[in-house]
């Protein structure tokens, strides 16, 4: 595949709320909420009630074109991928203003919800397929916890909320993409809303197996073994479940990224890319160095992209 990340650009909402403020919100009890911190590892989310969904857009996407003004005319595209299927009101789009308020009227524009949380990823390969050799896209992945519905899944995380904005082209660039896999597992995509109805076979008793056989055949489809990688930057789930994939497939401590577990929650779709750039500003990856950024969206679906660090072709 056919794609360079050259640049991104990750904002916060502006608050910060704690575990206690969270459990309160949602109705957690005071066992609940101390299982999530002293089990799932989890702390803190970036949440602001008062932020709409654009005001946390904004801020990255201003950033990231005026990084790249002298470009903006070759962006081609803008892709918002999100978790929720209708993340404003009916009728009430974001992203037609946004763009053409910031980048301009000759962009583009498309939402990507269907694989949820993997979205970001799964998106990826077929924007490569529709850029020309000097066209740019946009990557939005970008989500507001707008109700505890949203902010809450049981007995496994909390989100939190920020906006990833990445530039991606098929020209040279410091992220190189190297191959993206995607698996999914149908049994789990039926929902008919009543709460009597129930899966066969309940995803948490396959997870660690359905993550560790798709991060084994993702490297196995590109070529590369577990040496040949420098780090998992994973969603931002909990830390337990992580810790028991580290486990499950005899990886050394540190090569899954879950420092940021603890900060920030479960972003949505932007946790790879939060912990990517974790990776490059704290100088933990060299050039030369792959990672693989991965997800889960519920349904299920995981989703993976190989990457090689390559600063000097910035």
């Amino acid at each position: 595949m056919r794609l360079t990340l050259n640049d991104m650009e990750i904002a916060f909402a502006p608050k910060m709320q704690t575990l206690d403020e969270a459990a309160r919100t949602l109705g957690l009890t005071r066992i609940e909420a101390r299982m999530f911190e002293r089990f799932y590892g989890l702390r803190q989310f970036p949440h602001d009630k008062s932020q709409d969904l654009a005001g946390l857009i904004a801020p990255a996407l201003q950033s990231i074109v005026r990084r790249h003004a002298a470009i903006v005319d070759n962006i081609r595209l803008c892709v918002h991928c999100h978790t929720i299927p209708s993340v404003t009101p009916f009728g009430a789009p974001i992203l037609p203003a946004l763009v053409r308020q910031i980048v301009g009227d000759h962009a583009e524009y498309a939402g990507y919800t269907m694989s949820h949380c993997a979205t970001g990823l799964v998106a990826l390969e077929q924007i490569a397929t529709w850029l020309g050799d000097e066209e740019y896209a946009l990557v939005i992945i970008a989500e507001k916890a707008f109700h505890p519905k949203v902010q809450f899944i049981a007995d496994t995380t909390i989100m939190g909320e920020a906006a990833c904005v990445l530039l991606v082209s098929r020209r040279p660039g410091p992220v190189r993409l190297i191959g993206t896999t995607t698996t999914r597992d149908g049994r789990f995509s039926i929902n008919s809303g009543h709460f009597t109805d129930t899966c066969p076979v309940h995803f948490s008793h396959i997870y660690t197996d359905f993550v560790c056989r798709h991060i084994t055949e993702s490297l196995a489809n590109v070529g590369l073994d577990f040496e040949d990688i420098a780090y998992i930057a994973p969603h931002n789930v909990n830390l337990a479940s992580w810790k028991e994939i580290e486990r499950t497939l005899s990886l050394p401590s540190g090569k899954i990224v879950m420092e940021n577990i603890p900060l920030y929650g479960h972003c949505f779709g932007a946790d790879p890319f939060i912990n990517l750039q974790h990776l490059i500003k704290t100088k933990q990856i060299k050039p030369g160095d792959k990672v693989l950024l991965m997800s889960i969206g519920l349904g299920v679906t995981a989703a993976s992209v190989i990457v090689e660090y390559a600063p000097e072709m910035n």
